[in-house]
């Protein structure tokens, strides 16, 4: 079995690997996270997965075959990308600009490396996008989804598998979700 290692300390992460009984383990890469602006959304995403990879590919470098697994994720709405609000009353904000709409949007962006000490063997890397829509939820289930700062560990405030009232539209739940793991079962069938 080739290690696989997540570049990654999202909790969102480590659960669909677990999920899918995929054994791995978390080297949390601190690369530059600065996006390009000069870049597209996907470009930029793309870009930050790709460095997180590469990372923990030179901290890794003396191990032999093993499988790097990192992604990033922004949601993009109203023609803003948005991050992890820095406050509640930011993602409050944020949040409820985005009820009764169905133009909500998950850019995730993935990298995936074959490698063997220092030598990449195969590299899977790209951004995928997926459409979500939010009910307008009540004011009880909003304020209930606020408490313990839920909102404040995720891209936009909201994540499609703990937002209750968010729903996927189009495109990959995974990708909703924080990282494609269609990118590293393709890498796994693969080699």
């Amino acid at each position: 079995m080739i290690d696989i290692i997540l570049a990654s300390k999202s909790p969102f992460r480590k659960e669909m690997l677990e999920k899918r009984k995929i054994p791995f383990e978390v080297i949390v890469s601190n690369a530059d996270e600065t996006p390009d602006e000069s870049k597209s959304y996907e470009e930029q995403l793309k870009d930050i997965s790709k460095r997180k990879a590469m990372k923990v590919l030179e901290e890794t470098s003396s191990r032999g075959k093993r499988i790097i697994v990192a992604a990033d994720q922004n949601i993009v709405f109203n023609g803003n990308m948005y991050g992890k609000p820095k406050t509640l009353e930011d993602a409050r904000y944020l949040i409820k600009t985005m009820f009764g709409r169905d133009d909500i949007y998950a850019y995730t962006g993935n990298c995936v490396i074959y490698a063997d000490g220092n030598q990449i063997l195969k590299i899977l890397s790209g951004t995928d996008i997926s459409k979500m829509s939010m009910d307008t939820p009540s004011p009880e289930e909003f304020e209930d989804y606020l408490q313990n700062n839920r909102p404040l560990s995720k891209c936009g405030g909201i994540l499609i598998t703990d937002t209750p009232f968010l729903h996927l539209v189009e495109g990959k739940m995974s990708t909703a979700s924080g990282m494609t793991i269609e990118y590293l079962e393709e890498m796994l069938t693969s080699i």
